[in-house]
C-alpha cells in the first residue's frame, strides 16, 4: 500500500508541475486573469511542496524506518534527488512551451 501512494505523490508532483508551467506561461490580459494566475499557482506550489515532503517520508518507510545516520541518508538523498528530478522536469516541460 505504501508503494501505491508513493506512485500517486510522485504522479502527483510531475501533474502539478505541469500545470505549474502552463501557468507561468499563459498571457494576463486583464488584472482578473492575473490574480486568476496568481491563485492557481498557489494551489499548485502548495501541492509540489507537500509532495517534496511526502515523497521521502514515505520512502523512508518503505525501507524500514531506521532512526539512525542511514535513516537520514535515506531521506536526504530522497529529498535530493525528487528536487533534481523536479528541476529538470519543470525545464523540459517549459522549454517545449517555449518553442511551440
Amino acid at each position: 500500500m505504501d508503494i501505491l501512494f508513493l506512485l500517486a505523490a510522485i504522479f502527483v508532483l510531475l501533474f502539478a508541475l505541469k500545470r505549474l508551467s502552463m501557468i507561468t506561461f499563459a498571457e494576463d490580459d486583464t488584472v482578473l486573469k492575473a490574480v486568476k494566475h496568481k491563485a492557481l499557482s498557489l494551489f499548485w506550489v502548495v501541492l509540489i511542496i507537500s509532495a517534496f515532503i511526502y515523497i521521502p517520508y514515505k520512502v523512508w518507510v518503505l525501507t524500514g524506518r531506521s532512526h539512525y545516520w542511514d535513516g537520514a541518508y535515506i531521506i536526504g538523498g530522497t529529498a535530493l534527488l525528487t528536487i533534481i528530478i523536479s528541476f529538470v522536469f519543470y525545464y523540459k516541460i517549459s522549454s517545449i512551451r517555449i518553442f511551440r
